[in-house]
């Protein structure tokens, strides 16, 4: 998908910093879905518009909404397209429409 990049949540800092790609962990089952083209900075942070899950368990309804590049840096790791639709098939409903 052009112009997008997804990001797994962990619920912290530690689940992420453990995790790699080939073994993703112990992660929330939620992706980001990151539109880098929409950025504001805000309080000396860099925000992304995004599509992101609404709550935290598992392929969560999503929501349009805007993330941090502190967030995404501390709790979230960068994965490929299609880990993401293995993950979150929620967010591809709604990306694919």
């Amino acid at each position: 998908m052009k112009d997008v990049r997804f990001y797994l949540e962990y619920p912290n800092k530690q689940e992420n910093h453990k995790a790699t790609r080939k073994n993703l962990g112990n992660h929330g089952g939620n992706v980001i879905a990151v539109f880098y083209q929409n950025d504001f900075i805000k309080e000396k942070d860099m925000y992304y518009d995004c599509l992101m899950g609404l709550l935290f368990k598992r392929n969560s309804p999503v929501v349009g909404s805007s993330v941090p590049q502190s967030y995404l840096s501390e709790k979230c790791k960068r994965i490929s397209e299609q880990q993401a639709r293995e993950i979150h098939p929620a967010l591809f409903e709604r990306l694919d429409n």
